[in-house]
């Protein structure tokens, strides 16, 4: 591990070296187009490390009468604003309910499903929410007969579909651009003079006007649609925009295309699908896109071909959204993305304003300065940094690199972005600042996605300012989200919350809150639970916990009955944990006045405390069981796994005789990755070799954490004027 980690450095300072050298040689535009993920990335060898692991199941399958007639059996059960399915991020985990069933058994009975409800009489929790849109499948595969004129979809008057293209410019173009606005302004003024002259316009325009009116729709609150558009609801509206974006889809023949034009409007169109509640259905027509767009060169830049300037920042928009669906509909549905990095070379567009390359013959410079661009240059950035964790934690798995390193890469490109973005941002600017609160909320997400399968270890645990670090980065995750969705200065882009977070952290914070209900974040993780779950803030803080822990456990026990999942056999003969939470703690003494740490620090010494019991063993064969695991959360999810180092009985009492710590099986928490019969990457972890202080440098003043962003009292939960 040691010399794996002299090997990381090594080939950290030679990129530095190389990208010293080449910012000589290179233009200012292509500088700005470098994308910050490549500078810290390393190589891109993904068929080798996203290799399948035992701590959860990569792959299941199912019953063949497991879908039903309905379209819920993707989407989980709702909980609050959270949903859960048996998959997330390419990791599944069937037996959640047993295991938190494990996990609150002092102090709540374990609620049964009892029967299975049928798809007839399905409990609300487990129907489609609000902003679930399915794809029509009809259109994908071909209409049956003739497909229906343009004109059945259309509003009944242009005002309305003015209407509806002004919102799509006020709530959708800002901050999920895949078109340059004034072709689409020139689009849809011709679009108008065609059907007024009796002409049916060219299918790929109908798909694109189409797709901007149907985000436009999506966009608009109930109450808008009833006093801008009238006679209908938002629901019959939608539907009907949505038929007909896919009967346009259909008519430019989106299967055998080579329009940019007609990927541009499926882009249109899947962005408003994507969003917080994603089926398979989804990422197979995302699927399907990739090779669409790769087969029309949109992987590689337009530079190369010799198109215009605006030609090649389209495309460039198109290909960066179609990245982030991969992204989007692979942490939903799994197994892994599409899109390799080292399969393309699109640049990121040009931070500049559209109206600069609507004539443009050279590409313009880019500016140092805040443009119509720059937001969707930092969802790009991100997108691809999350793409590389991806392939980070598969090596982290298979012990191909070590945790210090991948913290350090993520700690170097949220440093990358803030030298690079921060200073374009004024708060004081709405759209500005609700770009900063996105930037923030994703890249915090980063650092939540490597370090959570570490949370609550209690044979290992990770240093008291790192664990703070995941509790506090999970709280602002929240409390972005929450700014996000109810500050009224960003209501026009509200609607699009679910496509960047879906309120899943909030299960981890609610198991540190019921394991450590006296933390220092005890206050603020409930604020953000209340939030999320809807709680009584009547009640205590302990009552809310079991409470919504037996929610989630008597929730999930109906769905993977209802699911029919077949997983592999190791995991279904596994025996769930008994021993709950040992070595875990479940409250930090008072601190002293002072002594007082920074708001986000933590007393390094905490009292062991177990909350837990050990019912006796079932019956079944004398063959020794290997026992699961609570094994931390997955972007929120609970995971299970085998315990580390689980071995036989002999090698157990060998490894106690030579005085090494025997981990006690049926524990809660981050167990890590297990790797057959030697143990898990946590037991490989020398937490006394992360150089924490160069990761996370304390505050100067305070002391504790100084982690960027925590210190701007206007990035509360509280409104701003």
């Amino acid at each position: 591990m040691r010399l794996a980690e002299i090997k990381e450095k090594q080939g950290t300072l030679e990129r530095e070296l190389e990208r010293d050298v080449a910012k000589s040689t290179v233009s200012k535009n292509s500088q700005q187009q470098r994308i910050l993920a490549d500078d810290i990335s390393g190589d891109y060898d993904e068929d080798r490390d996203l290799e399948a692991t035992p701590l959860a199941a990569l792959d299941l399958t199912y019953e063949d009468d497991a879908d039903g007639p309905s379209d819920m059996i993707d989407l989980g059960i709702q909980i609050g604003k959270m949903r859960i399915t048996e998959r997330i991020g390419g990791l599944s985990r069937p037996r959640i309910s047993e295991e938190i069933s494990a996990g609150i058994a002092t102090t709540q009975p374990p609620q049964h499903a009892g029967q299975t409800p049928t798809f007839e009489d399905m409990p609300e929790f487990l129907k489609p929410g609000s902003q679930y849109i399915v794809p029509t499948s009809g259109f994908f595969f071909g209409q049956i007969g003739e497909p229906l004129s343009i004109l059945n979809f259309l509003p009944y008057n242009k005002a309305i579909a003015d209407r509806l293209i002004k919102q799509y410019f006020v709530s959708v173009h800002p901050i999920a651009p895949c078109a340059h606005r004034p072709t689409l302004e020139a689009t849809y003024a011709t679009f108008w003079e065609e059907i007024n002259a009796g002409f049916e316009p060219r299918a790929s325009m109908q798909a694109i006007i189409f797709g901007a009116m149907f985000s436009g729709a999506i966009s608009l609150s109930e109450s808008a649609v009833i006093s801008d558009l009238g006679v209908y609801s938002k629901a019959n509206w939608v539907a009907s925009l949505k038929m007909g974006t896919e009967t346009a889809l259909s008519k430019a023949k989106f299967l055998q295309t080579t329009k940019v034009e007609t990927m541009q409007a499926f882009i249109m169109y899947m962005l408003p699908l994507c969003r917080a509640e994603v089926s398979r259905a989804h990422s197979v027509l995302v699927g399907a896109a990739v090779r669409m767009a790769e087969c029309m060169g949109l992987h590689r830049d337009g530079e190369a071909y010799g198109l215009t300037p605006l030609e090649t920042h389209v495309r460039r928009l198109i290909w960066h959204q179609l990245c982030f669906l991969d992204i989007r509909t692979c942490e939903a549905q799994g197994p892994k993305p599409v899109i390799r990095r080292d399969g393309y070379d699109t640049k990121l567009p040009l931070n500049c304003n559209e109206e600069d390359i609507t004539n443009a013959v050279v590409p313009p410079e880019s500016t140092d300065v805040w443009t119509t661009s720059t937001l969707a240059l930092i969802r790009f950035e991100i997108n691809e940094m999350m793409r590389i964790i991806w392939v980070e934690r598969r090596r982290l798995e298979t012990r191909k690199t070590t945790l210090t390193a991948v913290l350090t890469k993520i700690e170097h490109f949220r440093q990358r972005m803030s030298e690079k973005y921060d200073h374009l941002l004024d708060s004081t600017e709405p759209i500005q600042r609700y770009a900063k609160c996105v930037m923030y909320l994703l890249t915090y997400r980063l650092h939540v996605m490597v370090l959570h399968p570490y949370h609550s270890n209690a044979a290992n645990p990770m240093p008291a300012r790192l664990n703070q670090l995941l509790i506090t980065y999970g709280i602002m995750i929240v409390e972005l989200a929450i700014q996000l969705e109810t500050n009224h200065h960003f209501e026009d882009w509200a609607w699009y919350l679910g496509a960047y977070f879906q309120y899943q952290i909030a299960l981890l914070l609610a198991t540190e809150a019921y394991f450590r209900p006296q933390s220092r974040e005890a206050t603020r993780i409930w604020s953000c639970l209340d939030y999320v779950f809807g709680m009584d803030r009547r009640l205590s803080p302990e009552a809310k916990s079991v409470q919504l822990l037996s929610e989630i456990q008597s929730k999930t026990s109906i769905y993977m009955q209802m699911r029919k999942m077949r997983g592999p056999t190791s995991l279904s003969r596994a025996v769930p944990g008994q021993n709950v939470v040992a070595g875990i703690s479940t409250s930090l003494p008072p601190v002293p006045k002072q002594a007082q740490p920074a708001p986000f620090g933590m007393p390094t010494e905490v009292p062991k405390v177990e909350r837990g019991f050990t019912p006796p063993m079932p019956a079944g064969p004398s063959i020794a069981q290997p026992q699961m695991v609570f094994a931390g959360v997955s972007d929120g999810q609970a995971l299970w796994s085998l315990p580390p180092n689980h071995a036989s009985p002999e090698s157990d009492a060998s490894s106690a005789e030579q005085g090494q710590r025997v981990p006690t099986p049926g524990m809660v928490g981050g167990a890590g990755v297990v790797q057959g019969n030697n143990g898990s990457v946590m037991d490989t972890i020398n937490w006394d070799d992360i150089d924490v202080d160069a990761l996370l440098p304390s505050d100067p003043q305070m002391g504790g954490l100084s982690i960027q962003g925590f210190h701007d009292p206007t990035f509360g939960i509280a409104d701003y004027s």
